[in-house]
């Protein structure tokens, strides 16, 4: 990846007209490690400036990630900052399943605690495994018995031209100054000095000192688990957080004002002094740092995870690990899943080649067609609702052609669909309870639609009695229903609380509940990001 890097500044310099030749220099150690065990920022500086100072190079390529925050030798000199590739970090995983669909205890690759801990509250039954070596290295661990996935930098990816292995670009902050890179020069190589300067771009260098200055504020390291990420246009936007290990707690902050670049690492400092008032401290300390766990320790009397100290709003999702749990858990809410009914399937006529589309609405429905033994064929069409049914479909080595991002929803696949041109004939695989906006809308649409109910939700047997009994002890403050045949399951089988705040992802599944007398306390507005917000801002007012 330094390599890739070194050839890109190397065209750079040739194409202004500068005669370049690239020295590799051999380290010692491998890629930057943020963890405890193995930390290794400025290994990678140290051996550049060392060539550097002894005349073996003249110009060194660092990521801005390597270089240590308070080493500065006064005979060197960095003339360029480069502009600012992907400052994203990136989920590469062995069969292109999103963080949200990833199997619960899933092994995922690490090599810092601020992406455990932004992860981790994501995802809270997932174990991280640290990874060394060179991102090819960690790629390589994406193997059947080894890690499931791996987090790496969307820069380096994309240096090595891997973006095919990406699987997701993650929800969380980056490092300070990730995705940039700085050119290093002796001090007394003026003409040298005046050649790298050429390429400064004084946004990236205003944002990613802002976003060090940071760190230097907290007087701390890359060690500690602290993202930020600045953007300037006319105003300088910086947005940094410190996250507690277990994913349980955070302290995020974001300001908006004009600055210059002598400005830029006095707004870095205000916002770390800003952190420091509300003890982010706390979340890096020596006792923080000692106590770092890299799998979950599961209660064998509870079914779900149990942190201590955890004091976030505890919700219940009968639903299977998805978007829409981890969309809960961005908004700050301790989500529990658990599921109260499962599928089973109802007879039906394969029609699905009648179809010019086939349309599945979710992951259950994916099941029930593999259950049957009934492929889509070739030549067809295939639209998703949700991102997670589309990786359920991918697994099965069928392509996608349409498909929303985030969690399931009628309306946004309705909208991507064209108006159909002529006679365009569609197949809805279903569940019966599947309401008809999908059918509705498609058929606005001009689409003939045939609906094929091919399975049926029920209630569980018996519900898991540790389940249950944490139920009746109270563990659950709120429980959020996504769909209508939920409401008997939640009836019968849990027993509405009165103390337990009822929310509803639809209408139909707020009618069905007050068809049992179970009052709502609020109806999701949308059935996206904006409509699990605006749930948990109602539950934050209930507190």
């Amino acid at each position: 990846m330094a390599l890739a890097r070194s050839e890109t500044v190397a065209r750079l310099l040739r194409d202004a007209g500068h005669e370049v030749e690239t020295v590799t220099i051999t380290t010692t150690a491998g890629d930057t490690v943020h963890m405890p065990e193995g930390y290794s920022v400025g290994v990678f500086a140290k051996e550049l400036r060392e060539a550097l100072r002894e005349r073996t190079v003249d110009v060194v390529v660092h990521s801005v990630k390597d270089i240590p925050l308070s080493d500065k030798p006064d005979y060197l000199t960095i003339p360029a900052v480069l502009p600012r590739g992907d400052h994203r970090d990136v989920l590469c995983t062995r069969n292109g399943r999103t963080l949200a669909a990833l199997p619960r205890h899933s092994r995922v690759g690490v090599t810092s605690l601020r992406r455990i801990a932004q992860l981790r509250a994501l995802r809270p039954d997932l174990t991280f495994v640290d990874v060394g070596g060179t991102l090819e290295d960690r790629l390589r661990h994406l193997e059947p018995g080894d890690l499931d996935a791996v987090v790496l930098s969307a820069a380096g990816v994309d240096a090595l031209g891997l973006h095919d292995r990406v699987a997701e670009y993650l929800p969380i902050l980056p490092a300070p100054g990730q995705g940039a890179l700085a050119l290093e020069c002796r001090s007394d190589d003026r003409e040298i000095a005046l050649a790298l300067k050429a390429f400064d771009d004084i946004e990236t260098r205003i944002a990613v000192d802002a976003e060090r200055a940071v760190l230097v504020g907290l007087e701390t390291t890359y060690l500690a688990p602290v993202g930020a990420l600045a953007e300037r246009r006319g105003i300088l936007s910086l947005k940094a957080g410190v996250f507690s290990i277990d994913g349980t707690k955070r302290t995020v902050l974001e300001v908006g004002m004009p600055t210059s670049e002598f400005h830029a690492v006095r707004t870095g400092h205000n916002v770390a002094a800003a952190l420091k008032t509300r003890r982010a401290e706390r979340f890096f300390s020596p006792e923080a740092l000692a106590s770092v766990t890299l799998s979950v320790e599961h209660d064998d009397e509870s079914p779900f995870i149990e942190v201590p100290g955890d004091d976030r709003i505890r919700v219940l999702l009968p639903r299977q690990e998805g978007r829409l749990a981890q969309s809960l858990r961005k908004n700050g809410l301790r989500v529990d899943c658990i599921s109260l009914q499962e599928a089973k399937l109802l007879p039906a006529d394969n029609i699905i080649g009648w179809a010019d589309w086939v349309v599945l609405p979710s992951a259950q429905t994916v099941w029930a067609l593999r259950e049957r033994g009934w492929e889509i064929p070739e030549g067809k069409s295939v639209a998703a609702m949700g991102s997670t049914t589309r990786h359920a479909v991918e697994e099965g080595g069928r392509a996608v052609d349409l498909s929303p991002e985030g969690t399931a929803s009628s309306q946004s696949l309705v909208e991507m669909f064209p108006r159909a041109a002529g006679e365009q004939r569609v197949v809805i695989p279903c569940a019966d309870q599947l309401s008809t906006k999908l059918e509705d809308g498609l058929r606005a649409k001009g689409y003939t639609v045939e609906r094929l109910e091919v399975y049926t939700m029920v209630d569980v047997e018996a519900l898991d009695p540790r389940a249950k009994q944490m139920w009746d002890d109270g563990a659950w403050q709120a429980i959020l229903l996504s769909q209508p045949s939920l409401a008997s399951a939640y009836v019968n089988l849990l027993g509405h609380r009165a103390d337990v705040h009822v929310l509803a992802w639809d209408e139909p599944t707020a009618e069905a509940l007050a068809s049992f007398g179970v009052p709502v306390l609020a109806v999701a507005k949308s059935k996206d990001e904006f409509g699990v917000a605006a749930l948990a801002r109602e539950l934050a007012k209930q507190r």
